[in-house]
C-alpha cells in the first residue's frame, strides 16, 4: 500500500510507485496553497463561531469543492479558482460539481452514493478543455462561469 509519509528515493521504487508518489507530492503541493474550511468559513462571513460549520456543510452539499488531504493532518482544502474577490462561490459552482459527480467518471460505492475526495473534480478544472478554446475550467470560472457551466454539459450530454 502506498504510503505518502514514507520518505524514500524515487529510483528505488517500481514505475508504477514512482508516479503514485510523484501525484502524491504534487497534489500536497498544490492543497498548501489552497484555503482552509476556517480560512473559507472566514471569507464567507458570519458569525466565527458557525463559519466553520458552514464551509463544511456547503461543501458536504457539492455547494463548495473541498479536497481530501493528509497532510499536514487530515483535513480538506478549498481551491481558490472558486472563490469570487468578495469571498463567496462563483456562479453555477454548485451546478457544474453535480453534473461532474453525476456524469464524470467517477467511482459509485453499491449504495449508490458518489462519494469523492474532490482531486477528481480538481483534474477536470485544472486540464485544458476544447470547448473553452483550450483554458482551463479553472481560469474561466470567475470570468465566465456560464460558459464552464456550458462546457460542462456538452461534454457530458445534458441539454446538448
Amino acid at each position: 500500500m502506498f504510503d505518502p509519509n514514507l520518505e524514500v528515493e524515487m529510483g528505488t521504487l517500481a514505475p508504477n510507485q514512482q508516479i503514485l508518489h510523484g501525484a502524491a507530492a504534487m497534489r500536497e503541493a498544490l492543497a498548501e496553497q489552497w484555503l482552509s474550511t476556517a480560512e473559507v468559513g472566514a471569507r464567507l462571513g458570519g458569525r466565527p463561531s458557525t463559519a466553520i460549520r458552514r464551509a463544511s456543510q456547503l461543501r458536504r452539499e457539492s455547494q463548495l469543492l473541498g479536497v481530501y488531504v493528509t497532510q499536514p493532518v487530515p483535513c480538506y482544502r478549498y481551491p481558490t479558482w472558486q472563490f469570487l474577490s468578495d469571498g463567496q462561490p462563483v456562479d453555477h459552482l454548485a451546478e457544474i460539481l453535480t453534473l461532474l459527480r453525476d456524469y464524470g467518471p467517477f467511482h459509485r460505492e453499491p449504495d449508490g452514493m458518489r462519494r469523492t475526495t474532490g482531486w477528481g473534480e480538481v483534474e477536470w478544472f485544472l486540464s485544458p478543455h476544447v470547448l473553452l478554446d483550450g483554458a482551463r475550467p479553472a481560469t474561466m470560472l470567475t470570468a465566465d462561469p456560464a460558459r464552464v457551466l456550458h462546457a460542462a454539459r456538452i461534454e457530458f450530454g445534458i441539454d446538448v
